[in-house]
């Protein structure tokens, strides 16, 4: 099912590239509608010609342009409306778990069971180790089958990610796929290190592939610092660097390596750096500077004492 939609998307993408003679900003508001909108996209009212649209005399593109302000303005007041939902939803069953009315919590992972237990995996995690042990087995249930469910994405996935790992959209469902495998938590040592490397490799296929945001060099620094991989990690921020060298947030993931491997003079030369450029620094970048100046500070004076 899942590779059926890929190659719809992707087939998709490619025709609407050249029905839009290349046009970027046309090109992706078609390319979402038919995406979010499999077969029924083609057949709005966006899709049609030139020609074929009667909006008294304004031109195609200014129609895309206001379509493209109205998605955007229900787009965000949907996500307004499902972030308050999420909300609404996760405090009860959290509140739920500690209650003393067993019944009721049995009662809300037969619900959770019922919905999208991937939803709420961070609450069902703390379900499992329930002192009501049918509470405990249905969050050993649910996670289970979250488990089972995203095994079978990964295993579809890395078929097609593997014959063609340039594909964008590819490589972010893997990455998606495995993040969300290794955020089921109950792996072992060998099983998570597996993981570990393996959102690595995907993570620097996608920066291979020059589609990489901050977001992305972010992931995998802190995927390589926790696999203790310090080489790699402090490669990865300089490249961060100098894809971004803007952002004050390479300089930061440096010092938090500098500070892990106990490299005091790359940390302070990291922080003098930072200090001499012209970035705008964000009230934690400010504070993370302020914090280790003070302490190189008041180290110098105290052996100068």
């Amino acid at each position: 099912m899942i590779y059926t939609y890929l190659v719809y998307v992707i087939l998709s993408a490619i025709a609407l590239f050249f029905l839009t003679k290349k046009n970027r900003k046309e090109w992706l508001l078609k390319l979402t509608l038919v995406s979010f909108l499999p077969i029924i996209g083609w057949l709005l009212p966006i899709q049609w010609p030139k020609r074929a649209i009667e909006n008294k005399g304004t031109e195609f593109s200014d129609y895309i342009d206001n379509l493209n302000e109205d998605i955007a303005l229900n787009i965000s007041s949907f996500q307004e409306i499902i972030d308050r939902e999420k909300i609404l939803d996760i405090v009860p069953i959290e509140d739920a778990l500690v209650i003393s009315d067993y019944a009721a919590r049995r009662k809300v992972m037969i619900n959770v069971l019922k919905e999208d237990p991937l939803e709420h995996i961070e609450v069902i995690k703390t379900a499992v180790l329930n002192e009501d042990t049918e509470t405990s087995h249905y969050a050993v249930t649910a996670v289970m089958e979250v488990k089972r469910k995203l095994s079978i994405s990964i295993f579809e996935l890395a078929e097609i990610y593997n014959s063609n790992k340039q594909d964008f959209l590819t490589s972010t469902f893997y990455k998606k796929a495995i993040k969300a495998y290794m955020n089921t938590g109950f792996l072992d040592d060998l099983t998570l290190g597996k993981y570990k490397y393996l959102y690595i490799e995907v993570l620097d296929q996608l920066i291979l592939n020059h589609v990489a945001n901050e977001q992305i060099y972010k992931e995998k620094f802190k995927a390589e610092l926790q696999m203790q991989e310090y080489s790699a990690a402090e490669k990865t921020c300089k490249d961060y660097l100098k894809k971004f060298s803007t952002s004050e947030e390479p300089y930061i993931c440096l010092i938090e390596l500098y500070y892990t491997t106990k490299s005091t003079r790359k940390l302070q030369e990291t922080l003098v750096r930072l200090k001499n450029t012209t970035i705008p620094f964000s009230n934690r970048g400010l504070t993370i500077v302020r914090y280790w100046s003070e302490g190189f500070e008041y180290e110098t004076r105290t052996k100068l004492l």
